[in-house]
């Protein structure tokens, strides 16, 4: 096993929110239609390139499928299906934005978005609900349910108005934070009852989803309080605005994915007025309390521990997932100095592989170093990653001459309860790469240690992919440049 040694960006990754680029981001408009076309889509796509401007994001608009690969998405935050219908990307391509989604990227439905797609059950789980059918164009209020959200933050609570109105085929309450519904005694035709839900949003497989069911209509896209609502949907998937998606949702904070938390992992748990301000643990053991805030897990057998924590704000908290917590269903409690603040669902497991990326979002450049081992058994440290206006870049690795052994050092969380070394397994631009050692890194709580041999046959390869999986589950992607 490779020595462990400190990093002093891990400091970085543990304690902080993730930065977002200095540059304008970008976001891709996709229009594609394979079924009824929307005459409205025009004045979307004028609408969104007009929220663009005024904010600070740059707007592509498509309809060309062939958009949807890996080189082409990477230059996106997120993609707006605005009113597409109908199967509109093949095999290859979907699977391109599965991969773009599970790097972090975000997806925002408008309208018939939810009529897209039907034979591609990952894409159901992104937009939520499939449409069922729809009455007449008509008025109706909408009810905000969630006020704690960039989309619905500038609506009235009650909010009048004309477009036409979807019954889904299932309710996606449940699988996602519902933040407005419609009052179907407000208008003929609603098919759902009491709860039927018309937008939502959720984190799924990695990135951030978000779906309106409005949009239908060409005025939609003039009316500045439906403006507002596309554009607090688009800034949330694309990470450019927070905003409650749960009471208190939590994932990995190495991978930023839900589903399964893993024992002895560190966690994040989103959403807002959790902390009375900012604070970062400054010492061990790490505390249960920081800036007034406490996250409480109540494990499937209905014991509950307070959880470590190492880092605290109004909207994030960076936790340790109690070791001692049982397998199963868990409910994550973040309690403030006035008592509960918000509460969610999740499932502890004993394995959850994430890992961290140097930016602290999931995606990108891979926190970690070389080691350097040198004929004569010298050993240099080097690093991946450098700090350019506040956002760290990739540090090309030269694997030197032959004599040279280059070791790839990573940091991650959720791993180490591995049955055995022989089940992880790391590809570094697609060749697979010996793993020599996959654990805890043994200076920072909750923190595992992946070590790699480089193979010389990645020399000038550029920036490429480093997958990992352990036991079959695969982490999320990160990258490293080899000159």
């Amino acid at each position: 096993m490779i020595a462990l040694r400190s990093f002093a960006l891990l400091g970085l990754v543990l304690c902080l929110d993730p930065p977002w680029p200095q540059a304008p981001p970008k976001i891709l408009v996709f229009s594609k239609t394979a079924g009824f076309r929307h005459d409205s889509i025009p004045d979307g796509v004028g609408a969104l390139r007009g929220l663009g401007a005024e904010n600070n994001f740059a707007v592509d608009a498509t309809e060309d499928a062939a958009a949807f690969t890996d080189a082409n998405l990477a230059q996106y935050r997120a993609v707006v299906f605005l009113s597409t219908t109908g199967e509109v990307l093949d095999v290859g391509q979907q699977a391109a934005f599965e991969r773009f989604i599970r790097r972090g990227g975000g997806y925002a439905g408008v309208h018939s978005a939810s009529d897209t797609e039907y034979d591609w059950p990952w894409y159901g789980g992104l937009v939520g609900a499939y449409f069922r059918d729809h009455p007449a164009i008509q008025r109706a209020v909408v009810r905000v349910e969630e006020p704690a959200h960039p989309s619905t933050e500038a609506l009235p609570t009650a909010w009048e108005r004309t477009d036409e109105w979807y019954n889904f085929s299932s309710n996606p309450r449940g699988g996602a934070h519902v933040l407005a519904t419609l009052d179907e005694a407000t208008y003929m035709g609603g098919g759902m009852g009491a709860d039927h839900p018309i937008a939502w949003c959720r984190r799924y497989d990695g990135g951030r989803a978000w779906y309106t069911g409005g949009g239908h209509t060409r005025e939609s896209y003039g009316e500045p309080l439906f403006r507002r609502h596309l554009l607090g949907g688009i800034q949330f998937a694309a990470g450019l605005a927070g905003g409650v998606c749960a009471g208190a949702e939590s994932v990995s904070a190495a991978s930023f994915r839900g589903g399964t938390l893993a024992r002895d992992s560190i966690a994040s748990v989103f959403g807002a007025g959790f902390a009375e301000a900012t604070e970062a643990a400054s010492s061990l053991p790490l505390p249960t309390s920081l800036a007034g805030a406490e996250v409480r897990v109540r494990d499937g057998l209905g014991v509950e521990r307070p959880a470590p924590l190492f880092y605290a704000s109004p909207t994030q908290i960076n936790y340790l997932v109690p070791a001692e917590a049982a397998a199963g269903a868990a409910r994550i409690t973040v309690a403030g100095a006035g008592g509960a603040v918000a509460a969610g669902a999740a499932q502890i497991g004993t394995l959850a592989p994430g890992l961290f990326a140097a930016n602290a979002d999931g995606r990108g450049i891979a926190a970690g170093y070389v080691l350097r081992v040198r004929v004569d058994r010298s050993e240099n440290v080097e690093p991946i990653a450098r700090l350019e206006a506040g956002r760290y870049l990739a540090q090309p690795i030269d694997l030197g001459p032959p004599t040279d052994e280059v070791f790839l050092v990573l940091f991650g969380t959720g791993l180490r309860g591995r049955p055995s070394l022989a089940s992880v397994a790391a590809r570094v631009g697609g060749v697979a790469a010996e793993v020599l050692y996959a654990g805890g890194q043994g200076q920072f709580a909750g923190l595992d240690q992946i070590n790699l041999r480089l193979g010389r046959e990645l020399a000038g390869r550029g920036e490429v992919e480093v997958t990992l999986t352990v036991e079959g589950q695969a982490a999320n992607e990160v990258r490293v440049n080899v000159r």
